[in-house]
């Protein structure tokens, strides 16, 4: 197990974890949301290919319009 920053908490995930099974875990629909690693937004065709290491940080953003 690894430990990362979700939204800025503390989470225990198993290594090799990929951003995209992240999302499901939590079950987060990816093409609702953006994605930053590290402070890095991250391309949606990568979610799959892009692995979390010990100490990374995650922020997903959803946007919500209103008035």
């Amino acid at each position: 197990m690894i430990t990362i920053k979700l939204n800025g908490k503390d989470e225990k995930v198993k290594e090799n974890f990929s951003l995209l099974k992240l999302l499901e875990d939590k079950e987060i629909v990816p093409d609702t949301v953006v994605v930053a690693l590290n402070m890095n937004v991250v391309n949606q065709t990568k979610l799959d290919k892009t692995f979390l290491s010990n100490g990374d940080s995650v922020e997903v953003l959803r946007f919500v319009a209103g008035g």
